[in-house]
């Protein structure tokens, strides 16, 4: 299994996966050329992309959804009420393409994915266990509070893709207006490099090989703080992990399983 970010963060986010030949991505947040350029700067075709599933419906998520499954035409795979609520966004989606999530569901035969209930201000949000064989990544990049649900689809992974919103001080002592502090420390809103150290430690095993830390502001967090903040909670733990932070404007590597 092979993994990568297209990038992540409040102005697109959009993860890439492969297995058994088979590629997808989770989350289309960027316009369709940007995701085909970041595609490319991969050494991925952006048509050999075979299905793409859906986090939530905010605009970060699938700006270029729409446009690629009809460029493309590539099957999506979203919560009804989230596609209810982005309909006009999305555009005109062949019936064929649509996919409602209700359930697990297996794409390319064999891969096997588990969503689960995420708590983030959108109407459904899911995070998402991708398994084939023994091999496990996990994926929440908008998450208010990490429940007893999100730690049982995160446990025994390969390799995590989690939130690292905000430094706690850099939000409290920063611009924003005392409602929308609230909101994005509250428990629909965004994790804080502390929550997501803690909740890396909570579920931690030796199986856990690559952490990629995701959605950092910009306003209210540093990579380096985010990383710093991780490495020492988990230093002091006497865990030693690869951990990798999310740029919004630039691909990560790619982590093979």
């Amino acid at each position: 299994m092979r993994i990568a970010i297209l990038g992540s963060g409040s102005s697109g986010n959009s993860v890439f996966v492969e297995e058994n030949n088979f590629r997808f991505l989770v989350d289309a947040g960027f316009s369709g050329k940007e995701i085909e350029k970041r595609l490319n700067k991969l050494g991925v075709a952006p048509d050999t992309i075979g299905a793409i599933l859906i986090t939530h419906e905010h605009s970060d998520h699938i700006k270029g959804a729409g446009i690629f499954s009809r460029k493309y035409n590539i099957p999506i795979y979203m919560a009804k009420k989230s596609y209810d609520y982005s309909a006009k966004k999305l555009g005109k989606l062949s019936d064929e393409n649509l996919n409602f999530i209700i359930d697990n569901f297996i794409i390319d035969s064999e891969i096997l994915i588990k969503p689960f209930k995420v708590m983030h201000d959108a109407v459904n949000t899911l995070g998402f266990s991708i398994n084939f064989g023994q091999k496990k990544v996990a994926i929440a990049t908008d998450i208010g509070y990490a429940t007893n649900i999100v730690s049982e689809n995160f446990k025994d992974s390969d390799a995590i893709i989690i939130e690292s919103n905000y430094d706690y001080e850099m939000l409290m002592n920063g611009p924003y207006p005392w409602d929308l502090k609230n909101r994005v420390k509250g428990r629909n809103g965004h994790l804080s490099n502390m929550d997501t150290a803690k909740f890396i430690n909570k579920i931690y095993s030796k199986k856990l090989k690559k952490v990629y830390l995701a959605h950092i502001s910009k306003d209210n967090n540093t990579h380096k703080k985010a990383k710093e903040t991780l490495f020492n909670y988990l230093k002091d733990n006497d865990i030693k992990i690869d951990i990798e932070v999310a740029h919004q404007d630039r691909v990560s590597t790619i982590f093979e399983i």
